[in-house]
């Protein structure tokens, strides 16, 4: 007879296969922190730097609102707009900036920020979760002029950046737009991109916006319109838009893909789509119509002031909307379902930070990891302890303890059942 051949280890016993079962966690704030209170084996995965890399590697094109930056005069401010047990202390996204310089915050990007230091014309690239800060000096043709900008990562890299600046100036009488783009992994920037606008424009401050492979600026001023620069190409065009300068408006991705805009005028939203018609012309086409007064219930016997959009998140889909006070409301352009906040932060705009942040991992660390396992294990234990009790109490099985496990994440709990000890 041959021999036997071993027994296959259990999934969870199996290093590699539990490795990748924990990446397909929700990249939620809490997800690793419930997991690392399973056990020390847990704990020591999922602390490792190289998992949390793979992790926010993994979910990078799917990352949560995990509440957005405003710059004070202090430096730049965090507010949370998560529930717990995945909301994000304050605190732990704040950044104290020098005083006597002049800061103004470009916007967020795939787990970056980017903060341009006009007095020392410099821009910051921050990551947040990391603490990481990249120093870089404006291109040679940019001056002290208002700068725009944007960060994205380079395509499935964690440590490489690129930057995008754009800047309106007036050069021998004539109005032109010059653009430039930065690699960290070169460690320089490439060739200047300019054309000339026709008519008195600015960059409004709003971020830019990623659609496909282009990023896109609000254009105010004598006309509405944006501005593309094309990653790809290389180029800068600017894009008609057809609404006017009575309506509050953000490019986004249409419904379906490629182009699309969302206007607000009054109380009324607006969705556009950019099509191409059969002779090859692009044309702006009508989507959905929101209804904002109805879907928000604003009351009618106040002074109703129409909202304004003043930011957008991307990969949520989530636009911010302001209306007068100190209120914002978070509206999901999908679902319509809504949230709103107070004391959200005065700044002019808000920008949104979607990132994929692991509390008390070796990246993360400090409190914030404890402080959501306490907020986790409050909240299951007590929605945990009144099911099963009620359950004991439909089943009339008066002869069992219940015993809860906290340390157990709901993933785990899904394929260990809750034990029950028979006294």
């Amino acid at each position: 007879m041959g021999e036997m051949s071993p027994a296959a280890a259990p999934p969870l016993e199996d290093e590699n296969l539990l490795s990748e079962i924990l990446l397909c966690l929700p990249p939620l704030p809490s997800s690793l922190p419930r997991a690392s209170a399973v056990c020390k084996r847990w704990r020591l995965l999922v602390s490792d730097p190289g998992f949390v890399r793979r992790f926010r590697r993994r979910h990078r094109r799917s990352p949560p609102l995990l509440g957005c930056f405003v710059l004070d005069r202090g430096g730049v401010s965090f507010t949370p707009t998560m529930d717990s047990p995945d909301r994000v202390p304050a605190r732990r996204f704040s950044l104290q900036l020098d005083e006597g310089n002049r800061f103004c915050l470009l916007g967020c990007r795939n787990g970056l920020v980017l903060i341009s230091n006009n007095s020392r014309k410099q821009v910051l690239v921050w990551d947040p979760v990391t603490g990481d800060q990249h120093h870089i000096s404006f291109p040679p043709w940019f001056d002290t002029y208002p700068i725009h900008g944007a960060v994205l990562r380079a395509a499935g890299e964690v440590d490489h950046f690129q930057v995008v600046l754009v800047q309106v100036i007036w050069d021998e009488e004539h109005l032109r737009v010059l653009a430039c783009v930065y690699s960290s992994e070169t460690g320089g920037w490439g060739n200047l991109i300019l054309i000339p606008i026709p008519s008195s424009v600015y960059c409004a401050g709003m971020s830019a916006v990623l659609v496909g492979n282009s990023f896109y600026w609000r254009l105010a001023g004598c006309f509405c319109a944006i501005l593309e620069f094309n990653l790809e190409r290389q180029s800068l065009s600017v894009i008609q838009v057809p609404v006017g300068e009575e309506s509050s408006f953000t490019v986004m991705q249409a419904e379906g893909g490629g182009l699309g805009l969302l206007s607000v005028s009054g109380f009324t939203a607006q969705l556009w789509k950019r099509k191409v018609d059969c002779d090859g012309l692009s044309l702006w086409g009508m989507g959905r119509t929101i209804e904002l007064d109805k879907l928000l219930s604003l009351n009618p016997e106040k002074k109703r002031v129409p909202p304004r959009i003043h930011g957008l998140a991307e990969y949520n889909n989530v636009v911010f909307l302001t209306r007068g006070d100190e209120s914002v409301i978070m509206l999901q352009l999908e679902s319509l379902q809504f949230k709103k906040f107070h004391g959200i932060g005065k700044g002019f705009y808000h920008h949104q930070f979607e990132s994929v942040y692991s509390a008390g991992t070796s990246i993360g660390g400090g409190q914030d990891g404890a402080e959501l396992l306490h907020n986790i294990f409050s909240n299951t234990h007590e929605c945990a302890y009144h099911s099963l009790k009620k359950k004991r109490e439909e089943s009339q099985i008066h002869s069992y303890n219940i015993i809860y496990m906290p340390s157990l994440p709901d993933t785990t709990i899904q394929a260990y059942p809750l034990l029950l000890h028979n006294t």
